[in-house]
């Protein structure tokens, strides 16, 4: 293509003001000769409705807590314990700014716009990250105590911070803003971007910047142009940064490219060299809810234990059994009762100690041979709140010996640090003697 540009040449003469330079106009055409990219110099993106990221925020974060959710050793048939190792491979995300397991996250929702239809369709579909990860959002009303804080707007556009991002926020922020919703608004769109913001409220990246993400065949000129105007308004160096970068394998866990994730970005086909758009995920999809339970596991249960306790005293034989969740959480419940073998009874006077975080201890004692008909009970069973409980020590052994002497026997069973609040343990003492 031949071009013709005038070129004005400006002769600077010695002495001479600058601002009076005289000016000769040469008219000859200059022809270039240069093959211009079919790129048009803007586009339609009117009908492309994406989640606008947000700027990282430096900061050290807490080591996550995972002590709600570690899986209780295992109990041997013998009474000891064994440490049980757990391994979890988790959505993408970033793994430092996820929440701990099990946490409860306060929320906030302005009510300076939007609607209480608007809210409500939140706390619906933010909740429904509940029922695939173990975390709880609590919507209340109060904004500075708010660890996530909500906004509405009619601009068009959606973001939120990522994660225990939101920890450093002095300002006191919004932390996750709406601007797409009216009472109008599709169900499924209603689902699909309050998901999406939720995820990245617990920590999950795009998913399209997983280490592991698809070969998307970009038009990069044209996502630079989308991304340079309103609302994002970015340099090339953001959309380089926020669009085609990946993040570090070292900083996120994440699993295979999921494509169908809620927490992919739909792309519109125009931004495509190839015309192939990513689809328009409106719902959890089969890897988002099998990793995020991974990544904010739920508490373990482990199978009922059982076994025989041996005193090393008189041939003792003490059966026991550890049920979990078989009381309220915040209890564990302790039975101890007379036993028998071979419909042998035991009898006499037995005792076991709970050690608590006192000093003392609770003691739990049954016998069959008092005169005092009242005296005389073959079990026993109490409830202890799991914080009065001092885990880390033993529980103690009693017996009536010589002359029915209160006794306190040599063997200790250290199994609290394989015991959670919620346990059962029913001791039964079936032997007492080696006859």
């Amino acid at each position: 293509m031949k071009i013709t540009i005038p070129l004005l040449l400006l002769l600077i003469v010695p002495g001479v003001a600058a601002a009076q330079p005289p000016v000769k106009l040469i008219t000859k055409p200059i022809e270039i000769n240069r093959t211009i990219k079919n790129v048009p110099a803007s586009y339609d993106f009117s009908k492309i409705k994406m989640c606008v990221d947000r700027s990282a925020v430096n900061g050290n974060l807490p080591e996550r807590n995972f002590s709600a959710v570690k899986q209780p050793p295992k109990i041997n048939s013998d009474g000891s314990y064994a440490v049980i190792g757990v391994s979890r491979q988790p959505l993408a995300g970033e793994t430092n700014k996820m929440w701990d397991p099990g946490q409860t996250i306060s929320v906030f929702l302005s009510t300076n716009n939007g609607s209480d239809l608007i809210r409500d369709k939140v706390k619906l579909y933010a909740r429904q990250w509940e029922t695939i990860a173990n975390i709880k959002f609590d919507f209340g009303s109060s904004f500075s105590n708010a660890k996530i804080k909500v906004e509405f707007d009619n601009d068009n556009k959606s973001w939120s911070w990522i994660g225990r991002d939101v920890l450093f926020n002095p300002f006191q922020l919004y932390t996750v803003h709406f601007g797409m919703f009216t009472n109008s608004t599709a169900e499924d769109e209603f689902r699909r971007v309050i998901e999406h913001e939720f995820g990245h409220a617990l920590g999950f990246i795009h998913e399209h910047q997983s280490p592991a993400g698809g070969n998307i065949q970009w038009d990069k000129e044209k996502v630079y142009a989308y991304f340079s105007g309103p609302p994002n308004n970015w340099t090339r160096a953001d959309v380089d940064f926020n669009i085609f970068t990946k993040y570090s394998k070292t900083n996120t866990n994440y699993s295979a490219y999921d494509p169908l994730s809620i927490m992919h970005y739909d792309f519109a086909a125009e931004l495509t060299t190839n015309g192939v758009a990513t689809p328009v995920n409106t719902d959890f999809s089969v890897t988002d809810r099998q990793y995020a339970r991974q990544l904010y596991p739920f508490p373990v249960t482990p199978t009922s234990a059982s076994g025989t306790l041996r005193t090393g005293d008189d041939c003792d034989l003490v059966d026991f059994t550890v049920d979990y969740n078989a009381v309220p959480a915040d209890k564990i419940e302790f039975t101890l009762k007379l036993g028998e073998i071979s419909s042998k009874k035991v009898t006499w006077w037995k005792q076991i100690g709970i050690p608590m975080t006192n000093n003392t201890e609770t003691f739990l004692w049954v016998q069959n041979h008092s005169l005092i008909k009242e005296e005389n009970r073959t079990t026993f069973t109490v409830q202890v709140p799991v914080n009065e409980i001092d885990m880390n020590k033993s529980i103690s052994f009693w017996k009536a010996k010589i002359l029915g002497v209160h006794t306190l026997l040599n063997y200790k069973w250290n199994v609290l640090p394989a015991i959670k609040g919620g346990c059962r343990i029913t001791l039964s003492w079936n032997k007492d003697s080696c006859l």
